[in-house]
């Protein structure tokens, strides 16, 4: 990043079969993004059973209406520039 971090990011996105409002569109997901020195400096949006979707911020849950999947993917991407700075690809 170019913050000079290195940043893991890791997708869990599920399909379910399911109507339950917590799951928009029967997506249930899990997006993290951490610093790989400071695992507890992260971005994180989830959802799971009785909590529809969500981000955590600071230590708070922050729900947000779910549009559609691009729509959240980019949400999340635009929290990790911000927090982390831009992505940067070294060259070997």
């Amino acid at each position: 990043m170019s913050s000079g971090k290195k940043v893991f990011i890791e997708v869990l996105l599920l399909k379910l079969e399911t109507n339950k409002p917590e799951f928009p569109k029967g997506y249930k997901f899990k997006w993290i993004a951490f610093n790989r020195d400071n695992p507890n400096e992260r971005v994180l949006f989830d959802n799971h059973v009785g909590k529809k979707p969500h981000y955590h911020e600071n230590g708070t849950e922050v729900f947000f209406t779910w549009i559609s999947r691009k729509h959240t993917q980019q949400m999340f991407y635009k929290m990790v520039v911000k927090k982390f700075g831009n992505f940067i690809q070294k060259v070997k």
